[in-house]
């Protein structure tokens, strides 16, 4: 039909078709002429004939579009329902096809940072020190009943979350009162709190410690969380290969000497080393460190580097690559794959132990912290794969007791839900 030799059209709409071929489109938006690519628009069409208006699932595959596919006569901008929409009739064979495009497609198709948005929030995140988050706190805060009540009360905690990785609910009714639950929670797992809680995201994430778990001083205990000892910054289930994204931890008794919360931003660290220290940085991205649970019967083993960057997504302010996970729990690491020889890579092993070392320093020093009694009552959600936590060693001599009930959602609900509240209509 149209050769590669490109046929040109004016129009002084907003949406204008400026030229186009059998290879691209180019069009006038507003301010700015683009060149979308041709098996770009017709992999984008979204009519009935190319995605199921019930399921909304794709009829067809990228492949087999990019045969032979031509334009089969001049597109044409028209006026539909409101908007400008670009019309574009598709020939293969002797198959034709019509897709519509309208005009705020195409506007957000136009650059990377149009078409992510919506997707990813990396510049409305803040990297904390302790100075950075105190004063924030009271924004951090909502109530129990207000958080499934006021729908805009959710979308704080969601958008909290995303920015500095932490969000405390108060309030929060006590499982101790309520006679349905009793201390069996296999039978009604979704009916305690912090399960009421999780489910908000979505579905909760089961491991080999259950549904819900508890988290108290055990004799003979299987985790260091079930001791009273100090447990160091770290986060959960590295050694899983899909840790959860989000960990809920309520507060049920907190009555112990000692036993604070502790919590840092791992990215905070990371970026801090990236700037301080590149080499040692990317020595961070390559090594993997070994993560295993070996005990009770259970073997779980994972390797994975300290720091992940996103491969696609940027922050489009600074156009600097984004963190995408934090990867740090010594008390489950296991002895490393690599580098156990002086023969392997000594240069690179040297890099990354020096970028532990700047790590840790970053993540203890207390100006980096935030610590925290957390009353009982209260229950924090936090950002596992960002969010570093720990908790001082603590005692009973005073008659206290200590008793957590935590549980994990996955990071793809938290996402999916992030994107939701933000969706604009």
């Amino acid at each position: 039909m149209f050769s590669r030799t490109t046929r040109r059209v004016t129009s002084l709409r907003q949406l204008s078709l400026k030229s186009f071929n059998n290879a691209s489109i180019t069009v006038n938006l507003k301010e700015k002429t683009v060149s979308f690519d041709n098996v770009f628009l017709r992999d984008s069409c979204d009519s009935p004939d190319s995605v199921d208006a019930s399921t909304r699932q794709k009829s067809f595959t990228t492949a087999s579009i990019t045969r032979n596919l031509e334009i089969a006569e001049p597109p044409k901008v028209v006026n539909e329902n409101g908007e400008q929409n670009l019309l574009v009739k598709w020939k293969q064979g002797n198959k034709i096809h019509e897709s519509r495009y309208s005009e705020s497609f195409l506007q957000k198709s136009s650059s990377l940072k149009e078409r992510f948005n919506g997707k990813f929030f990396p510049e409305e995140k803040v990297y904390w020190k302790k100075t950075d988050l105190v004063p924030n706190l009271s924004e951090l805060k909502v109530d129990y009943n207000d958080y499934f009540a006021k729908d805009e009360v959710f979308q704080e905690v969601v958008n909290n979350l995303n920015k500095y990785g932490l969000s405390f609910i108060e309030n929060v009714e006590d499982p101790q009162n309520d006679p349905k639950l009793g201390s069996i929670k296999t039978e009604n797992e979704h009916l305690w709190p912090v399960a009421k809680l999780a489910s908000r995201f979505g579905y909760i994430k089961k491991t080999f410690y259950g549904v819900l778990f508890d988290v108290k001083n055990e004799k003979n205990a299987k985790n260091i969380a079930n001791t009273n000892v100090f447990l160091p910054l770290h986060m959960d289930l590295l050694y899983y290969e899909s840790p959860p994204g989000l960990q809920l931890l309520h507060f049920i008794q907190n009555t112990t000497l000692g036993g604070e919360n502790i919590f840092a931003d791992s990215f905070a660290a990371a970026y801090s080393i990236r700037d301080r220290d590149p080499k040692a940085y990317e020595a961070l991205k390559k090594v993997p460190i070994t993560y295993h649970y070996n005990n009770n019967n259970e073997y779980y083993y994972y390797m994975r580097p300290l720091v992940v960057e996103d491969p696609y997504v940027k922050n489009f302010t600074t156009g600097e690559p984004q963190i995408k996970e934090v990867n740090y729990a010594p008390p489950f690491q296991g002895p490393f794959e690599l580098n156990a020889t002086t023969a392997e890579d000594p240069k690179l092993w040297q890099e990354f132990l020096r970028g532990l070392r700047l790590f840790e320093d970053f993540i203890n020093d207390p100006q980096n912290q935030y610590e925290v009694k957390s009353p009982e009552g209260s229950c924090v959600i936090f950002d596992n794969r960002r969010v570093l936590h720990s908790r001082n060693q603590f005692s009973d001599s005073n008659g206290g007791d200590r008793w957590l009930m935590g549980t994990y959602v996955d990071g793809d609900s938290y996402r999916s839900k992030l994107r939701k509240v933000n969706e604009t209509q």
